[in-house]
């Protein structure tokens, strides 16, 4: 089982972060990439980790769901989208 982000310092974060974007696939590296930049410039501005923490949570989360399916991150959000039509056009 993976440690708690709660007991990771920022270079333990990072270290770890880098390390789950090398082994993400390339769609899902490039979406975790703007998110990883995003969290980092907060974090550096605000010397708060919780995001920084979070990210890796969701993140450890979607690596695993892709490791034991692959491609399940982007059939989800496909499946989200044609509910949302669907929902949108019923609401007209």
């Amino acid at each position: 089982m993976s440690r708690s982000t709660l007991d990771m310092d920022a270079d333990e974060l990072a270290a770890e972060l880098a390390a789950l974007g090398r082994v993400l696939p390339p769609l899902l590296r490039a979406e975790f990439e703007n998110e990883h930049d995003v969290v980092r410039r907060e974090a550096q501005r605000s010397g708060d980790l919780t995001s920084t923490r979070v990210l890796l949570a969701k993140w450890r989360g979607v690596a695993a769901a892709e490791q034991k399916e692959p491609g399940i991150s982007h059939r989800v959000l496909a499946e989200a989208a044609e509910l949302q039509a669907r929902n949108e056009q019923h609401s007209q």
